[in-house]
């Protein structure tokens, strides 16, 4: 089985002068990813809200303060079930609004992000991520996680 590869960057908050946190899984900009499996379903139900309008957590709560991609975060970004938050709504910065989340899954060879909900206040119906599963080398995970918490000029702003 394929693993996939996971690279953090740092982003400028659209919202407040505070950094956010970028995930890039095999290159791509997961934000592209999951607007792209929103927008067909987001256009059936007729809505006229942006898809994808997510913001990454913190970077200083994602890697300074919390080690929120190893599961030890704010209660704030972690639902029922063990679902961690990836992204929240850009428009509000308020946790819960609209937060893209998954289950993080690590053992000592591999990390796995898996059943992906979008936990909503705007969307009154789920979203349906079709069963996206993402996997990882523990150890190239753990690289990637101290790159970003060793924020660099080379790897902060990707």
């Amino acid at each position: 089985m394929r693993l996939d590869e996971i690279g953090f960057g740092c982003l400028k908050s659209d919202l407040e002068d505070y950094l956010t946190t970028a995930i890039y899984i095999n290159g791509t900009n997961l934000k592209e990813v999951i607007e792209e499996l929103e927008k067909e379903q987001v256009a059936k139900k007729g809505l006229h809200i942006r898809n994808g309008c997510y913001e990454g957590v913190s970077f200083f709560i994602a890697f300074h303060n919390q080690n929120h991609f190893l599961g030890r975060t704010l209660p704030d970004y972690v639902y029922h079930d063990q679902q961690y938050t990836l992204y929240d709504y850009k428009y509000s910065g308020i946790p819960g609004d609209h937060s893209l989340t998954c289950k993080i899954s690590i053992d000592a060879q591999e990390v796995v992000w898996h059943d992906f909900k979008n936990i909503s206040r705007i969307i009154p119906f789920e979203l349906d991520y079709g069963g996206l599963t993402f996997r990882f080398c523990r150890e190239q995970y753990g690289e990637a996680i101290h790159l970003a918490k060793n924020n660099t000029e080379e790897n902060m702003f990707t």
